[in-house]
């Protein structure tokens, strides 16, 4: 994830840009699900939701593109850990296209990797990727409210042995057979989000700024 951090931060550097914008959402109490698919015969051998609760994000966007009523964004996202059988975050970054759809009202659409963070040190599931789409509706030059739908998937994580995990991945599970053949490992995790947005200029250049 470090990686992707300083490809962020070069970027934000390396394209002249005067507007950013500083993001909080709240996340409602929502849930993640884990899969278990056999590699041999490609069967689901579990599958399990797990709640969580209400959380928080930190959001940062620079423009790195605008024209007319289209912008395009470039982000990064701090998730603090969701309270679950496990602590579970995801730390993100990605790019984000907005139409303008009138003067007080933009749909916007996020594309990036995430990394899950947990206080599990044997999760084994790390990096996937993200998807979002959303409002945004603005109260003032400097202040927007938005709402989003968003999807975390993290994909085919190749396991041999699963007998020594821990919960939250292995609980409540039946049968010997999981124990004795590999499995891909998936999760994924579908949240909605309110967001109060916050931009400001870097310099005196003007620009669409929704």
């Amino acid at each position: 994830m470090i990686n992707y951090l300083y490809i962020f931060i070069f970027l934000t550097i390396a394209v002249p840009s005067s507007f950013s914008r500083i993001i909080t959402t709240v996340d409602p109490p929502s849930s993640y699900t884990v899969d278990g698919i056999s590699k041999q015969t490609g069967i689901t051998l579990f599958s399990q939701d797990y709640d969580n609760k209400i959380g928080i994000n930190i959001g940062y966007q620079q423009i790195i593109f605008f024209r007319g009523k289209f912008n395009l964004y470039a982000g990064a996202e701090f998730m603090l850990g969701k309270k679950a059988e496990s602590r579970i975050a995801f730390h993100s970054t990605y790019i984000m296209p907005s139409f303008l759809l009138r003067d007080n009202l933009a749909l916007s659409m996020r594309f990036g990797m995430t990394q899950i963070n947990t206080d599990q040190s044997n999760f084994n599931l790390d990096m996937g990727i993200l998807v979002s789409l959303g409002l945004e509706y603005k109260v003032s030059d400097d202040i927007l409210l938005g709402f989003d739908y968003c999807f975390y998937d993290v994909r085919d994580k190749a396991v041999t042995d699963i007998s020594g995990f821990n919960p939250p991945l292995i609980s409540n599970i039946s049968g010997d057979n999981i124990l004795n053949e590999a499995i891909d490992m998936d999760l994924s995790y579908a949240k909605f989000g309110f967001s109060i947005i916050y931009g400001f200029e870097i310099n005196n250049k003007k620009e669409k700024r929704l």
